[in-house]
């Protein structure tokens, strides 16, 4: 088995969300361990942060990785999501996630949600 760095790691997952394959990027988050926290919700479970994410798969355009910065297990990426409903919309995002065992255990992500909280408005 191919031993892969943390950056190869996130790279692996952002891959997936890009592609839409929500279960594939599934794969790349910790069972036991994983936790994450932005400015619209909190997760300590892989499969429930997974189902949530995948309601932007419908409008998703494209991820553009902007850097890349690494220090040991900690990879934080500046990213723009690129999102697509009556308009292209382009969203600019920082995730802090950490790598353990070959694994995403923890994402922290910042972005101006105010766009995003808008579409899934419920009333």
């Amino acid at each position: 088995m191919v031993k892969r760095t943390p950056k190869e790691i996130v790279h692996a997952y952002l891959d997936a969300i890009a592609a839409r394959d929500f279960a594939g990027a599934r794969t790349w988050l910790s069972d036991e361990r994983f936790s994450t926290h932005s400015p619209i919700s909190t997760f300590s479970s892989a499969d429930a942060y997974i189902t949530d994410i995948a309601r932007i798969g419908p409008i998703l355009e494209s991820v553009e990785r902007r850097k890349t910065f690494v220090d040991g297990n900690d990879v934080c990426v500046i990213l723009n999501y690129v999102t697509r409903m009556d308009a292209r919309q382009v969203s600019p995002v920082v995730h802090w996630m950490q790598v353990a065992d070959d694994k995403i255990v923890y994402i922290e992500t910042w972005f101006d949600a105010r766009q995003y909280a808008a579409m899934f408005v419920i009333e």
